[in-house]
Order: structure tokens, then C-alpha cells, then sequence
């Protein structure tokens, strides 16, 4: 069962990782092109605003795929040394603060773009609104809190069978 869920959350991360390095991609153009028009012409109107609206995309977009390669920073040199239970121990208790600190964080976020949607909130030069970027955001740390919850549950079955050889 863990793995039918674990290749659809797979699968959804791939996507959206696809989306940020379009962001990424973009955000690169809107610059190089802001930067090469402002000699012979002007500059891109709204440069800073696009890419820092590109850049929350980006981020959204990306955490959890970095969360699904483990390419956030792990300190194992000790725990490499104990024997898989105790090591599935260990993940089950960072994963359980982790997905502590994720949903505090979404929560936050879901609760400043309800705020910034009802306050009329935009960029101050093309007049973006910056709600649905931060909702992408919370979308984000969704994301990483099931990539976590999928990590607990691998841990917790490693953890809680009944031998380490089965």
C-alpha cells in the first residue's frame, strides 16, 4: 500500500518540480532580457515583480521535491552506525517534528494569504495580486507534509515489524 501512495506522490512531486524549472527557466529569461533591452532601448517593466512572483513558484514548487530526494541536510555519520530499527526510530522521531514544523509553517501561510486576499494586496507596479502565490506556497508545504508523512510511515514499518531481517 505505502508504495502505490508513494509512486502517486512521486509522481504529483515530479510535476510540479517540471512547473519550478519553468519558473527557474523564466525567471532567467525575464532577467537576461531586462538586462540586454536596457542597453539599446528600456528596461522590462515590472523585472523585479515578475521574478520575485517566479521565485515563489519556485520555492513552492521545488521543496518537496527536494524533500523526496533527500537532498535537504542530513547529519548520519552516527546514525549510520546503529542498526535499522534504531535508525527508523530516529527518522520516525525527525519526521514527527518535521511534519510538526511543516504544518505550523503551512498554517501560518495559509493565514497570510487569506489575509493579503482580503486586504486587496498587489505588487506595487503591475499590480499582480500576490495572494494566489502565497496560497501556491501553502499548496508547496502541502506537498512536503505528504512526502513526511510517507517517510514516517516507511520509518514506522521498518520500526514495527517484527524483525529486522522481515
Amino acid at each position: 500500500m505505502i508504495k502505490v501512495i508513494e509512486r502517486y506522490v512521486q509522481a504529483l512531486v515530479w510535476r510540479t518540480s517540471q512547473i519550478a524549472q519553468v519558473a527557474l527557466f523564466l525567471s532567467m529569461a525575464i532577467i537576461v532580457a531586462n538586462v540586454l533591452l536596457r542597453i539599446p532601448w528600456k528596461p522590462v517593466p515590472g523585472t523585479v515583480e515578475i521574478v520575485e512572483m517566479l521565485g515563489a513558484v519556485l520555492l513552492a514548487l521545488s521543496v518537496a521535491y527536494t524533500g523526496i530526494m533527500k537532498g535537504h541536510i542530513m547529519v548520519g555519520v552516527l546514525v549510520d552506525r546503529f542498526s535499522l530499527r534504531v535508525q527508523a526510530a530516529v527518522d520516525v522521531f525527525v519526521n514527527i517534528i518535521s511534519l510538526s514544523f511543516t504544518y505550523v509553517l503551512g498554517r501560518a501561510i495559509v493565514s497570510f494569504a487569506a489575509s493579503s486576499l482580503a486586504r486587496g494586496y498587489t505588487t506595487g507596479f503591475l499590480y499582480i495580486p500576490i495572494a494566489p502565490a502565497i496560497y501556491l506556497v501553502a499548496f508547496g508545504f502541502l506537498l512536503l507534509a505528504l512526502v513526511l508523512l510517507l517517510d514516517l510511515a516507511k520509518a514506522a514499518v521498518i520500526l514495527f515489524r517484527r524483525s529486522e531481517s522481515g
